[in-house]
């Protein structure tokens, strides 16, 4: 029973109580706003951190864009350059490869025939030399009319279109057959080889 005896004034007890909700108010607050800083910091380092990198990427972006910048040149000269290179490949596929000619005029020609002259002209040419007999100075003109003839270049069986012999004689004083021959072929089998 003596604990249920309470001698302490009545405003005492509610001045006791003030106190405690007080404290425990106070301690709250002093918590809570200790929270609220420390989050308060978290968001200011995270919204800092976010700020420099968005500062680094403009700065990457803006140097990126000055690299870009300083390539134009070089975009407008690679430009430049296919365009040339389109018209020396439009200018190498269109023009007539001459020495293709000449292989095949060498290779169908026989071994005692001897080309001293050719005058090449687009669809014609003139063939002036020597043989040892008439006989090679016509399988020389057959030759080039021979489409199945094996010695040459496949892609050009077909490229010779008429063969005339202008003119034969014979040189007594070397014993051989000088001749003139004029072949006429189609100048669009040496384009695009």
């Amino acid at each position: 029973m003596l604990n249920d005896i309470n001698l302490i004034p009545q405003t005492e007890v509610v001045e006791q109580k003030k106190t405690q909700v007080l404290k425990s108010s106070s301690i709250f607050s002093v918590i809570l706003l200790i929270v609220s800083i420390g989050v308060s910091a978290y968001y200011f380092i995270n919204l800092t951190d976010v700020n420099s990198k968005i500062k680094q990427t403009d700065a990457d972006i803006e140097m990126s864009r000055g690299q870009i910048r300083s390539m134009s040149e070089i975009e407008v000269s690679a430009r430049n350059l296919d365009k040339k290179i389109s018209a020396l490949k439009t200018l190498f596929n269109g023009r007539s490869k001459y020495s293709l000619l000449l292989k095949e005029m060498e290779a169908r020609k026989p071994a005692d025939v001897t080309i001293q002259n050719s005058d090449i002209k687009v669809g014609q040419i003139s063939i002036s030399g020597t043989s040892g007999s008439y006989i090679s100075v016509q399988s020389y003109v057959n030759n080039f009319l021979n489409k199945d003839f094996e010695g040459g270049n496949p892609e050009l069986k077909d490229m010779f279109v008429d063969v005339s012999l202008n003119s034969v004689s014979l040189d007594k004083g070397s014993n051989s057959v000088k001749f003139l021959i004029v072949v006429s072929y189609q100048d669009g089998k040496l384009q695009g080889l």
